[in-house]
């Protein structure tokens, strides 16, 4: 009885999704005055918005842009659509398989798993989608301030020998973009604005540390003005006390990357022993239950 009332809710269910778009086109058509298919064509841009609209997250952009997904152009309404769509297509095809195979039941726990998942992927707090945001977070400024050292390091070899003809920090930064990833737009703003304002250079400096957002890129952009607003003589100096501080710095990041990968690691091997356990447990629990029914048996 319960799978004839599913197997008929089934073959109804895409009945709904027929009279929307019914109605939509009734809808559209009724007003008579404007073609049918430019009527229709506004109806749908309405309800376009309005889905954009309900899948738009402007309070996690930022997140996003933080964790590095905006540079790779996932946004949260990108993540939202996907998600719902997989969810859907999965659910869509465990009911399909059930149509066509009545005899091996319902699949309620298959259901159950994915509005879990669907749970379990939410954006809000204290979700683990937020807490695997926060680590990419992590990721990405360490990526970042990778790069950052380098370029440092980069520029410090370029002033190191004074016997050299120095290029400026405009052309080194010009050379050295081709070569960057993670800080690559930083440097492009900063390559933008420098030569529209030669009385106000600083404001070049702080957009490229504005732009990465790293405490290592605002030490990195007041180094460099320095360097712009010194003479030769000088540059050496400021270059070889600044790298100190910033190669310290970088040396605890690396530090903290280890911890990081310590935690995930010994994560990863405790939960594996307690599967086996688990599953060692769960073995032993069906063989019991086999002697206690084979034992009923005889008796």
């Amino acid at each position: 009885m319960a799978n004839n009332i599913i197997m008929i809710c089934l073959y109804l269910l895409p009945l709904i999704p027929l009279m929307y778009l019914f109605s939509l086109a009734r809808a559209a058509i009724l007003p008579g005055r404007l073609s049918v298919f430019t009527q229709m064509r506004h109806y749908f841009d309405v309800r376009k918005d309005d889905v954009v609209g309900f899948y738009q997250r402007e309070d996690m952009i930022k997140q996003f842009e933080e964790a590095g997904l905006l540079a790779a152009g996932f946004t949260p309404m990108k993540y939202r659509v996907t998600r719902d769509l997989g969810i859907f297509t999965f659910a869509m095809i465990l009911n399909i398989r059930y149509i066509l195979n009545v005899e091996q039941g319902y699949p309620v726990f298959g259901l159950v798993l994915l509005f879990l998942l669907y749970g379990a992927l939410q954006l809000r707090e204290s979700f683990p989608i937020k807490y695997l945001l926060l680590g990419m977070k992590v990721q990405y400024e360490r990526q970042k301030n990778a790069e950052i050292f380098i370029l440092q390091q980069l520029i410090s070899n370029e002033y190191a020998d004074k016997n050299t003809t120095k290029q400026n920090i405009y052309h080194m930064f010009m050379y050295m973009r081709r070569f960057l990833k993670y800080t690559r737009p930083a440097v492009d703003r900063f390559l933008e604005e420098y030569p529209h304002d030669p009385h106000n250079r600083e404001k070049a400096f702080n957009s490229f540390a504005r732009i990465v957002g790293t405490t290592e890129a605002q030490s990195l952009a007041e180094i460099l003005y320095q360097v712009d607003q010194s003479s030769p003589e000088e540059v050496h100096e400021i270059l070889t006390k600044r790298y100190e501080e910033l190669k310290k710095k970088r040396q605890e990041a690396y530090r903290g990357a280890m911890k990081d990968r310590g935690v995930v690691a010994y994560t990863l091997t405790f939960a594996g022993v307690m599967m086996v356990i688990i599953c060692g447990l769960f073995v032993y629990y069906l063989e019991y239950k086999d002697m206690m029914g084979a034992t009923y048996n005889m008796n």
